[in-house]
């Protein structure tokens, strides 16, 4: 009989947040830099970012198609998320990372991640986070990052997830409760009331997180 899966994100989970926003702030400084356009620094931060990112990779790339631009402009992005996570390991929480991997007698642990499957690889090694992971699904550099096919197309290819688990992300969340059986959000940080709100269940210690996980 297969093992159930245990589904997580990476960004806030494994990884703290800042790995993954200081570098689209650098990205949009770079473009902002490269085509004289300040008014592009309303999308920093912005939900709808990928707006501001085609703006200016029209200007930056006036003769590429549309997927050449994406590709270009995720190919920055994860480029500086891999710099950043090297110059700071101390963003990278290695004991959610050991207790992960003692739990893969019990589940297959999988990786649902908008980052790129370019990237994804390099993502991980930089933190040392290999061999955590039994599925690693991702998203292709030619497309924009959508959470919604992530989870749609995950479900499909490998059923359900028994454990959905993320530290961020409404969107995630959302697309969990459509495709996920316990969808957890393990507040590492200020808690968010609007994922509090949606998520099955709100933990905020990992003891907790493992009691409920181990019965």
């Amino acid at each position: 009989m297969a093992k159930p899966i245990l589904a997580t994100n990476i960004d806030g989970f494994l990884i703290n947040h800042s790995a993954f926003i200081e570098p689209h702030k650098e990205w949009f400084e770079k473009v902002i830099k490269l085509t004289g356009n300040e008014n592009l620094r309303k999308w920093i931060g912005s939900k709808d970012y990928f707006k501001g990112v085609d703006i200016a990779m029209e200007h930056v790339m006036p003769n590429a198609t549309p997927e050449q631009r994406t590709l270009q402009a995720r190919h920055w992005y994860q480029e500086a998320v891999v710099k950043y996570i090297e110059e700071n390991p101390e963003i990278v929480n290695h004991q959610l990372g050991n207790w992960l991997t003692s739990l893969k007698e019990k589940y297959t642990i999988a990786l649902i991640t908008s980052n790129t499957s370019e990237y994804i690889h390099q993502i991980l090694k930089a933190a040392d986070l290999n061999d955590i992971y039994d599925i690693i699904f991702s998203s292709s550099a030619l497309d924009k990052p959508d959470k919604a096919k992530l989870f749609k197309e995950f479900s499909k290819k490998y059923g359900k997830p028994k454990y959905y688990i993320a530290s961020r992300n409404k969107e995630a969340f959302e697309q969990c409760l459509l495709f996920g059986e316990n969808c957890i959000y393990f507040a590492q940080e200020e808690i968010n009331p609007e994922i509090q709100e949606i998520a099955h269940k709100t933990i905020n210690n990992k003891k907790e997180l493992n009691e409920l996980i181990q019965n």
